[in-house]
């Protein structure tokens, strides 16, 4: 069985279309999630190229990544459409997971959003601390409700620094914690964290030369595949196509698969 660990329900790619892509790849299931943001263009080759290599650099990281965000084409979505996601799940039951989009910067009204989604059919969590700007250790209260049912939390990171992350996987040592895009931007500072599990969404964030180190680092069964889509399956024709990464079998679902067993 193949698994998306890490797809987007958006306008660009509607959930027939999404689930035809997944078709003609082979891929049986995808984690779905809300639209984190307006849709912005592609990535030029040229560009990625330069964050890969930026990327590749410790003491660049956290200023790119820093300058990204302030990137004015970035139009987070504060409330992401949780409600879309279910119902696409609803009408394609064997095909999608829904996870409960949270924004934790909300406070009391993302608690009332888990409550209201998680009892609608939701089986998870992702929180996108970089667009939503706040630190993981600052969602704690809603992770601890997460490991309290067990529910699997995916997680892109921001600017705060590793030990966040270190931190609440100190004292939530039962959560099921995933770090999209191979632990953006500390990557390597935290893959020798336990438990951690962390996805390969989105080559011009998480290069093939990354997840090779990844796999080396924290063995196959912390790997999950994940492509980002739609963005992370745009095709230079304008179309939407996956690419499977060469990753071990187990990677490619069985580890997505054992986090609802």
């Amino acid at each position: 069985m193949i698994v998306d660990s890490h797809a987007h329900l958006e306008h660009e790619l509607p959930a027939n279309e999404l689930v035809a892509a997944m078709d003609r790849a082979g891929i049986d299931r995808a984690i779905l999630l809300a639209a984190a943001q307006e849709k912005i263009p592609s990535i030029p080759k040229a560009g990625t190229a330069l964050l890969r290599g930026c990327l590749r650099v410790e003491p660049l990281r956290i200023p790119v990544y820093r300058i990204a965000r302030k990137n004015k084409r970035l139009k987070p979505f504060v409330r992401p459409d949780n409600d879309f996601v279910l119902e696409a799940a609803k009408q394609h039951p064997d095909r999608f997971v829904p996870f409960a989009f949270l924004n934790a910067s909300l406070g009391a009204e993302a608690h009332e959003e888990f409550d209201r989604v998680i009892a609608a059919g939701a089986r998870g969590v992702k929180l996108h601390t970089w667009l939503h700007d706040y630190r993981i250790n600052d969602a704690l209260p809603l992770l601890e409700r997460c490991q309290e049912r067990g529910l699997p939390v995916l997680v892109h990171l921001g600017l705060g620094p590793p030990e966040d992350v270190a931190e609440v996987v100190d004292k939530l040592p039962n959560l099921n914690l995933i770090l999209a895009h191979g632990g953006i931007p500390h990557f390597e500072k935290l893959w020798r964290l336990p438990r951690v599990r962390f996805d390969v969404a989105l080559p011009a964030l998480c290069s093939e030369a990354t997840v090779r180190r990844m796999l080396a680092a924290v063995g196959p069964d912390r790997v999950l595949f994940g492509s980002d889509a739609p963005a992370g399956i745009r095709t230079d024709g304008r179309g939407h196509a996956y690419k499977l990464p060469p990753l071990p079998e187990r990677s490619m679902g069985a580890n997505v698969e054992a986090l609802f067993a």
